[in-house]
Order: C-alpha cells, then structure tokens, then sequence
C-alpha cells in the first residue's frame, strides 16, 4: 500500500490491516426516534428508569431510517438481557446535531454517550466538551480489537490525547443502475473522461432522465474527489497544502476542475434540482429511476436495497484521472464519545456501553445492515464480511497503488463548518453563474491558509 502524506504525516491514517480499514460523514438525513431535541432528551433523563436500573442516555449523530432501526432493535435487546442500565436511544439529523449537542453542554445536559463524525472532533475537544479515555481504555475489553491505525489517527485529532474510540466509517463509491446499465449497453465509466462523455449522452431534460445526480448541498466528498483527481492532487499526493505550507486550491488546475464539473449543471447534463440536492435527493433520484449513477459512500446501500431492491444496483470504483489515480477523501471513522461532565461524574455506565457497542458481535451486524466498514478486526472473520462483495471492493482501495486518501486537514477546528457551509454556498454560487471557478477556489485557499495559520500559532 502506498502511503500518502495523510497516511505519514499530519494525520497518521494508514488503514489497512488484513482487509480491514467508518462523514459521514453520515447521510446527512432528517430522522429521529427516542427523542428530537435536547430538552425531550433531558426530560427523559431525568425520568426515565425501569426498577432499580440506571438510565444511560445514547445520542447518535447522523440519524436515517436505518440507522433508527437498528439502533432501537438493538438497544431494545440489550435493554431486555441485563438489569443493570436502561440505554435511551436519541438520534438527530448531522445537520442539526453540531446545534443540539452545543446547547446540550451549555445547559448541562449532555448524554452518557455520543457517537460524532470525524469532522466533529477538533471542534468539542477544543471545548473541552469530550472526556480523555486513556485512564479508561484497560476497562474497554474491545478496545484491543479496533485496528491501531485508527486509534492513532483519533489521537491525532486530540494532539495525542485519545477522546474517543473509532467504530466505523463509509468508504466514498459509486452505484449504478444495473438494469440501466445492461439495456443501454454500457459499463461503469472508470475515468472522469467516460463519466463526461455518459453524462452527455444520457441526458434527457425533456423526460427528466439523466446519467447523473448531481449533489449541490454539502457536496464536500463528491466535490473535492472530483477536483483532487482531475488535477491529479497537482502532484502532492493528496494534501491541502503545499511543500512551503501554503493551500494549493488557489492554483488555475482546481478551478478548470471546478469550472469542468459546474459543466455538468449548467449544460443541463443533471436535473435542475441538483443545485438543491442533498443526500436525500440524490438517492431519491437514483431510486426513482431519473438518474442511474451517483458517487455517494458505501453507507447509502441499505436505502438502494429499499428502493431498487438486490440485484438491481451495484458499486463500483470511483473515478480515475487520465493517469488511471483516483482520490477519495481520507477514511473517517464514526467514534463513539463520553461528554465530559466533570470529575465529580460517575462514567463508569458510560465506559460499559461503549464496550458492549464495539463488539464485534455488535459492529459487524451494524456494519452489515447499513453497508459500513468496521474498525473492530474481528469483524474480518465474520461469514458476510469476507462474501461481501463491497466489502471487497472497499478492502481493494487499500492495496491499490493508484488509489489516494485526501489529507482532509480535520485537525483545524473551522474546517467542519467550512466544509458544510461555505463550500455548499460557494459551489451554489457557481452554478448559478454568480461567482467564477477561479474566485471561488481563491477564497476557500485563503480561508485555509488562515485557520491553518490559527493552528500553527496556538500550538
């Protein structure tokens, strides 16, 4: 396996261990189940008891259909077998989680357990809002099963310190339209090039059918895939930055890259929703038949089930530069967190449900039903994970010399916010033709140059 700057550098993330390895980053979808806002939650904790049981609050971070279900399967189970905890389960849509967490430790509310997206890190250690874990790892039985390139690369973001325990993360894919695929005759573009040439000939405004679902809002890991890998990372192997520290995105190549893409929109090639669509809508257009390819991660393939059913969707590679590499954003594990509720609070609850949530047992059915890759190793001796076949494709990114991890600079603490609301504006805006390509990557360069100057001088 190559190693690229992310893997040797900043952050340390050199996943491959067997055919092991989680922005989800997250669907990003509007669901929630045990609870939908901090002062419900908070009402439930106080109230919430079954005997002489103790309530332990779970909060998870990135709620869909899904992911709903099987947590409430789960902990309705778990509940059912021991009699020392009752676990009440809150999930939250990744759009307003940062909000509701936010207010939920300003008003001392916060729940047992947590689970946070990569991104989210920096941000609540910065605040102190995260309890260190080193003084409770030897009480973790699993915690000698989560691969050790992981757990670096988590105390990366916690400069050495370890706030909290990788469970999972989403691999970035395409999908297709079998059926599609077989009636006109064509085959997963494997280059940027083929993907252009499809997106042209397939689309069909008049019948509002496309090639394409093309993702306007919070389009972070499909966008930046795109233009590392037209540019070809301009040779830096997937970093931000540089070999005198200086963000690379202001360089001519990323906005020809950009410009290309905003193509795509402006020719009419996508639907004229895409400059709208979320998660939501591009797998909404992909099940419905108006699209019959998008590149999204491997967490969306439990919805294709729903919507196409098996057999009639399959992933495939995302795309490679005409130099046959191919960028993905570096793997970001979901981690499963403890709030810091001060010395004085008893956590030991909240240590016993982040072992019983990194079994194997229980990751690899997690990673199971919701088409995510797991970071326990054990998992990798499970039936299903070694006959999956996207199991497979995902492991083969990691022995691939071609492939590349972006080196996503999650240690600045602005870089989450950046990432969901000025790239989503900003790439909006270029669709609609209000801002050039060239302005645009301008300012997300200069906007990365000063929060890493920030880090730089507080360090």
């Amino acid at each position: 396996m190559k190693l690229t700057k992310w893997t040797a550098g900043v952050l340390s993330m050199a996943m491959f261990a067997a055919l092991l390895t989680g922005c989800s980053g997250g669907s990003g979808s509007s669901a929630s189940t045990a609870g939908t806002a901090t002062d419900e939650a908070a009402s439930t904790a106080s109230t919430a008891s079954t005997g002489e049981k103790k309530t332990l609050q779970f909060w998870y971070h990135s709620a869909d259909p899904v992911t709903d279900a099987y947590f409430e399967d789960y902990f309705k189970e778990l509940n059912a077998s021991q009699d020392q905890y009752e676990v009440v389960y809150t999930s939250f849509s990744f759009a307003d989680f940062q909000q509701q967490f936010q207010m939920a430790v300003s008003t001392n509310t916060m729940p047992d357990v947590v689970s946070l997206g990569f991104s989210n890190i920096a941000a609540f250690t910065a605040q102190d809002s995260l309890l260190p874990l080193d003084d409770y790892v030897d009480q973790i039985t699993n915690y000698q099963y989560i691969d050790d390139q992981l757990l670096e690369g988590t105390r990366t973001l916690g400069d050495g310190v370890l706030y909290g325990l990788p469970f999972a993360y989403n691999q970035e894919v395409a999908w297709y339209n079998v059926k599609d695929f077989e009636e006109n005759n064509i085959t997963p573009p494997e280059t940027q090039s083929e993907f252009l040439q499809l997106c042209e000939q397939f689309a069909d405004p008049a019948n509002s059918k496309y090639f394409y679902s093309l993702r306007g809002v919070r389009p972070y890991d499909s966008l930046v895939a795109w233009l590392w890998t037209y540019t070809d990372g301009l040779g830096y192997e997937g970093s931000w930055f540089d070999d005198e520290g200086n963000c690379i995105l202001s360089d001519p190549a990323f906005a020809e890259a950009l410009d290309t893409y905003a193509n795509i929109y402006k020719n009419n090639w996508v639907s004229g929703d895409s400059i709208n669509n979320n998660f939501d809508q591009i797998v909404a257009e992909f099940g419905s038949g108006v699209s019959m390819y998008i590149i999204h991660n491997s967490s969306s393939e439990a919805t294709h089930l729903e919507n196409l059913g098996e057999g009639n969707f399959a992933a495939a590679r995302v795309l490679a530069n005409d130099q046959g590499h191919y960028f993905a954003s570096g793997l970001q594990p979901n981690i499963y967190c403890i709030p810091n509720q001060g010395e004085d609070k008893d956590y030991s609850g909240s240590v016993w449900l982040i072992d019983q949530l990194l079994s194997a047992e229980v990751e690899g059915e997690l990673c199971r039903q919701l088409g995510r890759v797991p970071c326990n190793v054990q998992v990798q001796e499970q039936d299903w994970y070694s006959s999956d076949p996207e199991m497979m494709l995902y492991a083969s990114y990691l022995t691939d010399p071609n492939y590349y991890q972006i080196d996503n600079p999650y240690w600045l603490t602005d870089f989450s916010t950046f990432i969901t609301d000025d790239m989503t504006a900003d790439f909006q805006a270029v669709l609609m033709g209000d801002m050039t390509a060239q302005d645009c990557v301008n300012g997300w360069a200069e906007a990365i140059d000063g929060y890493q100057a920030e880090y730089l001088a507080n360090k």
